[in-house]
């Protein structure tokens, strides 16, 4: 059989449930590409300078579409009275027939208003003249009619169209193309503008926002710091509470929350010194947890003092209890690193359960383990007792099936087991003389190798029909001797630096 730490061979009955649920816990792997954490702040920054954004160029949309209409009225209105003076002064040249002196006309109106691109004379026949950056592919020119404003489909050109009348006769239409550049660099310079509005709105909106839910999200960020804290088991967390808020509760909340734990952690921890520390976890981690009587295989193991009534009588009595509890610290050791649990402390005996309430196969070998250790631990300590001689007890194991269940009042239960097993064991240590252990035969078979059995003969046990054999067990080779020895260095070295700590407190 192989070393064990006391430590860490075997899952400690006092780790806290988080503790134990990190123990049992598969670690999963989570994807930061998958699942991005992206903070609060972040989150309504962004939403809220998205929504600004938006909001600034729908607001874009509707203005620029109202300064266009306005530009066109304010456009048209222009364009009336410079088509008026051009059609005026077109009359003697369109009576005469003088297509230079119309040219020469259509030029100087050409060079005063640089937003005219071209200008269209249609004659009463149907022919055109075409006079400046005309394009004659462009569709509103055959839409042109008398005393009509044609508007193109394009915010760059639109035409104006008005016949020329000389004493009640039409001499023609004239038609103008006015350019669109000029709403071009209005629309430019109002996108601009509205643009750098709409950057610093978006910006002191993003922050103002991206402060206040920092100012929201800390306090849940201490939460979750908190928490992560206190599911490792560090239940002396408590947050600062300030403001009268959703918040402040929720923070209120969770430090009485981490009260109540600490004080269940607490409770948990007195009640495990005097109880099972596995069925007190079962207790406080499930209110409605089921501990139903049963028969079970287990194996007991009792220890009482040799000479315990003359001791106890020239003994100061502070000087008992501090005996009885160096001894009873070493045998608390020695049980709990080899699967078993002290079930009981009865005045100068203890009993010791194996196989209950934590599974081990190996219960019977391991229960005789602990035992001849507790005898090598007696030596080791070697404290003096009645007649000065050293303390000794008295270790019998004894393999069977018991009754484990709820015993006692209803005011006041014993989770325990019960039976001819555990009475057999107690029997078993009333014929030893002392730092040696006795089992029967039927209990030795079962350990395995490394013991040996040494016949004391066939014994009449009280409340058994039949007589039994019983005998010595000790060690049978070096190297099980070794692993007990090593077992009982570690419990006493424990013990020693619980004192020493005990002592500088």
């Amino acid at each position: 059989m192989q070393n064990h730490d006391l430590r860490s061979s075997k899952p400690s009955l006092q780790s806290t449930p988080s503790e134990r649920l990190e123990e049992g816990r598969q670690p999963e792997a989570v994807s930061v590409w998958v699942n991005p954490r992206i903070p609060i702040r972040w989150r309504w920054a962004a939403l809220v300078g998205s929504a600004v954004a938006v909001a600034v160029l729908v607001l874009y949309v509707i203005i620029l579409d109202i300064e266009h209409d306005a530009w066109l009225e304010n456009q048209a209105a222009q364009a009336e009275l410079q088509v008026d003076r051009l059609t005026d002064e077109l009359k003697l040249p369109l009576l005469s027939g003088s297509s230079s002196e119309t040219e020469l006309v259509v030029q100087r109106f050409l060079e005063k208003v640089p937003t005219v691109l071209g200008v269209l004379i249609r004659y009463p026949d149907g022919s055109d003249r075409m006079l400046g950056s005309v394009n004659r592919s462009d569709a509103a020119l055959k839409h042109i009619t008398a005393s009509k404003r044609v508007i193109k489909l394009s915010v760059k050109t639109h035409w104006y169209s008005k016949s020329v009348i000389f004493d009640k006769t039409s001499m023609g239409i004239v038609a103008v193309s006015f350019s669109g550049q000029a709403w071009t660099q209005i629309a430019g310079k109002l996108a601009q503008n509205i643009f750098i509005a709409a950057l610093l709105v978006v910006l002191l909106s993003s922050l103002l926002v991206f402060w206040i839910a920092s100012r929201m999200s800390r306090p849940i960020e201490m939460l979750a710091e908190a928490t992560a804290k206190v599911s490792k088991g560090d239940y002396q967390v408590q947050l600062p509470v300030s403001g009268n808020d959703e918040l402040s509760d929720a923070l209120t909340q969770f430090n009485e929350m981490v009260h109540g734990l600490a004080h269940k952690e607490e409770l948990r921890g007195v009640f495990g010194r005097y109880l099972n520390p596995k069925l007190v976890s079962e207790v406080f981690e499930s209110a409605d947890a089921e501990m139903e009587s049963r028969r079970q295989e287990v194996s007991v193991l009792f220890a009482d003092m040799v000479c315990f009534a003359p001791f106890s009588e020239s003994t100061d009595t502070a000087r008992i209890v501090t005996v009885l509890n160096q001894y009873f610290e070493l045998f608390h050791r020695i049980v709990t690193h080899y699967g078993g649990h002290v079930d009981k402390y009865i005045g100068d005996a203890v009993m010791a359960v194996f196989n209950h309430p934590i599974n081990d196969v190996q219960h019977t070998r391991h229960a005789a383990m602990a035992a001849l250790a507790m005898v090598q631990a007696c030596q080791k300590l070697a404290i003096e007792g009645a007649y000065g001689e050293p303390i000794r007890f008295r270790v019998g194991v004894n393999a069977g099936q018991a009754i484990v269940g709820n015993i006692g009042a209803a005011q006041r239960l014993e989770y325990t087991v019960i039976g001819d097993a555990v009475n057999v064991a107690s029997r078993m240590g009333g014929l030893g003389e002392g730092d040696e252990l006795v089992m029967s035969r039927h209990s030795f078979n079962l350990l395995g190798d490394g013991f040996n059995f040494h016949s004391i003969g066939m014994r009449e046990i009280k409340g058994l029909s039949q007589p039994m054999e019983v005998g010595r067990v000790v060690t049978a080779n070096r190297e099980m001797r070794q692993q007990i020895e090593q077992v009982v260095l570690m419990a006493r070295e424990g013990s020693e630096d619980e004192n020493q700590c005990d002592g500088n407190v």
